[in-house]
């Protein structure tokens, strides 16, 4: 069963390329959805990050404020690196059990697994091959802009704080250029599709 990985810098698109690979037949997992189990409320993960760093980061029902921790990892390095040694496990745990599922139902299943900090936790020698999705930095701001989520400064600090698309490319299989229009995108995910399944 070839379990391939969507990786790439914040806001490139993997999201829009992992749901074409649905769309031609694959099984998607989304590496964040998993993130946001594994700290539910009463979970061992919201567990283990309240002893860690108190119940400031969680609120009156358990929920972890996901936009705050965000902004406590970022601004400091030794904190990310405990949240990471405290989540990565669980959330490899999570995708392993949702894998082990795929494959009872369907042997010869294609899965696609969006997963943003594949490089970064040195991860990418567990698939079948990796795909590295770009876009131009003045795009990608223009949608993290539009979500709502980002002001034009933090989209472009966020995006320098990450590995460049450079330093990603040495270690994947194939390339996908998100940053024309959706069927041009549409084109590139159907033949690496088919290359994979060919194969």
């Amino acid at each position: 069963m070839p379990v391939i990985a969507i990786t790439g810098g914040i806001g490139s698109g993997k999201s829009t390329v992992r749901r074409m690979f649905e769309e031609l037949g694959a099984f998607g997992i989304d590496a964040d959805d998993l993130a946001r189990q594994v700290v539910e409320p009463g979970s061992r993960g919201a567990r283990l990050l309240m002893e860690e760093f108190g119940p400031a980061f969680f609120d009156s029902e358990g929920r972890l404020d996901r936009r705050q921790m965000a902004a406590k990892v970022f601004n400091d390095p030794s904190a990310r690196h405990k949240i990471e040694s405290i989540l990565h496990p669980l959330i490899r745990a999570a995708e392993k059990e949702v894998l082990e599922d795929i494959r009872r139902r369907d042997p010869k299943a294609l899965v696609a697994v969006e997963i943003p900090l594949l490089v970064e936790g040195g991860r990418w020698k567990d698939y079948s091959a990796v795909i590295l999705v770009t876009a131009p930095d003045q795009v990608r701001i223009s949608r993290l802009v539009e979500s709502g989520r980002y002001t034009r400064e933090e989209a472009a600090s966020r995006m320098a704080s990450q590995l460049k698309d450079e330093e990603r490319s040495r270690l994947a299989t194939w390339t996908i250029n998100n940053g024309e229009n959706v069927d041009a995108t549409a084109r590139q995910v159907k033949k690496v599709y088919e290359a994979i399944t060919a194969a």
